[in-house]
C-alpha cells in the first residue's frame, strides 16, 4: 500500500494587514489625514480644537476630583526597574535606568501621560541631552493634542504622528524618530487618537450646567420679592422713567411698571413644599461622573457595610493595577527602550508595585497560630512584614527545682519575700536587654507574689490591677504572675533543703 506524501502547509504572509484603515469604506480619508473615530468629537468638535471640548470638562470639580483620584492612586504607588537579564552588570545598568527616571521627575511624567484618560492621547516631547557619558533626557514637555494630527500612507505601516504648523495645516511636518512618547487610552479599530472617557463625561456635565443655571434662576426669582410700581394713567415719560429708576435702585434683578388700576396675577405651580428638581438633577449627573471615572456606584452615607467597602476597594485597585500596567507598557516601548538602545544597557522594564496592604492584626493572628505548632519566624522576616526596629526577646535563664507535694506548694505559696531574690534577678536580666516595661511588671508581681496568701488572692489583685488590660495581655500577665509564685515556691524549697543539709 503506497504512503501518502505529508501535507505541507504554506507560510502565511509576511508583514502586511488586510483589513487596514485606508481600506475602511466608511472613513474619509484626505491625503492620508486619519480622523478620530469618537462620535462627539465628530459631531461637536471643531477642526484642531476638537479635544478642547474634552478638557473643558476639567472645570467641573467632580470630574477634575475623580481624574485626580485615579492619577494620585497610582502615582502613590512605588515603582522599582527591573534587568530582563540575568547578572550584575544589569542590576548595575538597571540602576542607571532609575536614576535616569528619577532625573525626568517620573511621577510627574506619568500624571501627565494619564491626561490620556480624558482626551483620549497625549503627546510628550523628549529633549534629548548628554550628560556623563550618556544620552539622556533633559527634560519631558507635554504638548497640546491639538497640533497633531496622524497620517498613514502606507497600508502596511503604523500611522504617523504629524506636527500642524503655519505653513502646513493639513498633513503637518514630519517629526524626528525616538522623540515623542504618545500614551493612547482605549485605542478602538487601532486608532491612533483612541477614546477618552470625555465621550461618557460630555452629557452628565452638559445637563449638570444646564441644571445649576435653572437653579440659580429659580432662587433668583423666588428668593427675593419683584418690586412692582404703579404709575397713574396720564402719566408721561418723564415720570415713568422717574419709576423705573427707583424701581432699579431697588433691584438689580427684574422689576415690573404697570398703570395705577391695571393687575397682575401670576399662576401658581401645583406642585408643594421645597422645590429639589434641580438639585436632584444635579446630584443624579455627580453620581454619572462619579461612576464613568471610578467605575463605582455613588456611595451610601447609611447602610455600607464592610463587604461593599472591601468590594469598591478591590475595584480602586484593579483601576489603578489596569492604568499602570498600560502606562508602563507605553514608557517600556519607548523612552526607557530608548535610552537603553542609546547607551547600550541591557534591556530593562519599569513597573508599578500595586498591592493591597496586608492586614497585619489577622497577620500576626496567624503567625500565632503557626508558632503554636512548633515554628519561628526570622528575624528578617518580622522586620519586613511589621517594620523596623524589632529584636529578639531575652531568654530568661531556668533554675531546676526539686519536686515537691501539693501540700509543701501551698504552704510555699504564702511564705513572705519568697520571690524576692528571683524577682530581682529576673529584673536585672531584663533591664539589662533593655525591655524595661516587662522588668517593671516583674517588680509589681513580685511584690503581689510576696504578699498574696493564696493563689486565688493573688489572682484577685491580679484583676484589680489589670483588669483594663485586653484579654490576651492579661493572660499572658497572670501566667508570668503564677509562673513566678511556683518559681518562689522552688527557691524556697530548694533553700529549706540547703539549710538542713
Amino acid at each position: 500500500m503506497a504512503t501518502r506524501p505529508p501535507k505541507t502547509t504554506a507560510p502565511p504572509e509576511l508583514n502586511t494587514e488586510v483589513a487596514n484603515r485606508l481600506l475602511d469604506p466608511f472613513e474619509t480619508y484626505f491625503q492620508g489625514v486619519l480622523r478620530t473615530n469618537d462620535p462627539l468629537l465628530l459631531e461637536r468638535g471643531h477642526g484642531g480644537n476638537a479635544f478642547e471640548l474634552y478638557r473643558d470638562l476639567k472645570r467641573d470639580g467632580k470630574v477634575f476630583s475623580g481624574l485626580q483620584k485615579r492619577k494620585l492612586a497610582l502615582i502613590s504607588r512605588p515603582w522599582q526597574v527591573d534587568p530582563i537579564e540575568d547578572g550584575d552588570a544589569a542590576q548595575k545598568d538597571a540602576a542607571i535606568v532609575q536614576a535616569m527616571l528619577k532625573g525626568v521627575m517620573f511621577d510627574k511624567l506619568c500624571s501627565e501621560l494619564l491626561d490620556a484618560l480624558l482626551v483620549g492621547f497625549v503627546p510628550l516631547e523628549i529633549v534629548w541631552t548628554v550628560k556623563g557619558g550618556l544620552v539622556t533626557p533633559e527634560r519631558v514637555v507635554k504638548r497640546a493634542q491639538r497640533r497633531f494630527v496622524y497620517v498613514q500612507t502606507d497600508p502596511n505601516a503604523a500611522p504617523e504622528l504629524r506636527l500642524l504648523t503655519a505653513q502646513n495645516m493639513l498633513t503637518g511636518n514630519e517629526l524626528p524618530e525616538r522623540k515623542f512618547i504618545v500614551h493612547r487610552f482605549n485605542p478602538e479599530d487601532d486608532n491612533p487618537y483612541g477614546t477618552g472617557l470625555g465621550l461618557q463625561l460630555y452629557w452628565p456635565v452638559f445637563f449638570k450646567r444646564k441644571g445649576i443655571l435653572s437653579w440659580n434662576k429659580l432662587n433668583d426669582r423666588f428668593g427675593s420679592p419683584t418690586p412692582w410700581g404703579k404709575y397713574p394713567k396720564n402719566s408721561g415719560v418723564k415720570e415713568k422713567g422717574t419709576l423705573f429708576d427707583a424701581l432699579k435702585a431697588m433691584s438689580n434683578d427684574g422689576v415690573m411698571m404697570t398703570p395705577e388700576g391695571m393687575s397682575i396675577e401670576l399662576l401658581e405651580s401645583k406642585l408643594t413644599g421645597s422645590i429639589s428638581t434641580q438639585k436632584d438633577l444635579c446630584g443624579y449627573m455627580d453620581g454619572w461622573i462619579q461612576e464613568v471615572i471610578l467605575s463605582q456606584e455613588p456611595g451610601k452615607t447609611t447602610g455600607a457595610t464592610a463587604a461593599s467597602a472591601n468590594e469598591r476597594e478591590d475595584v480602586r485597585l484593579d483601576l489603578v493595577q489596569a492604568d499602570a500596567d498600560l502606562l508602563s507598557d507605553t514608557l517600556n516601548s519607548t523612552l526607557v527602550k530608548w535610552f537603553c538602545e542609546y547607551n547600550g544597557l541591557a534591556p530593562c522594564l519599569v513597573s508599578r508595585v500595586i498591592k493591597k496592604p496586608e492586614d497585619l492584626k489577622a497577620a500576626s493572628e496567624t503567625d500565632k497560630n503557626v508558632a503554636s505548632m512548633g515554628f519561628k519566624p526570622t528575624l528578617e522576616a518580622i522586620r519586613a512584614k511589621y517594620g523596623q526596629g524589632w529584636e529578639e526577646a531575652p531568654v530568661l535563664p531556668t533554675t531546676p527545682a526539686p519536686a515537691v507535694g501539693k501540700d509543701e506548694q501551698s504552704a510555699n505559696f504564702a511564705e513572705p519575700n519568697l520571690l524576692a531574690a528571683p524577682a530581682d534577678t529576673i529584673t536585672k536580666i531584663l533591664a539589662k536587654a533593655g525591655d524595661m516595661v516587662l522588668a517593671d511588671w516583674m517588680q509589681q508581681i513580685a511584690a503581689m507574689v510576696s504578699i498574696a496568701p493564696t493563689p486565688e488572692a493573688l489572682r484577685d489583685q491580679l484583676l484589680q490591677a489589670y483588669g483594663d488590660m485586653p484579654t490576651e495581655q492579661l493572660t499572658e500577665v497572670m501566667a508570668l504572675a503564677f509562673a513566678a509564685a511556683e518559681l518562689a515556691g522552688m527557691v524556697a524549697v530548694a533553700d529549706e533543703a540547703a539549710q538542713g543539709d
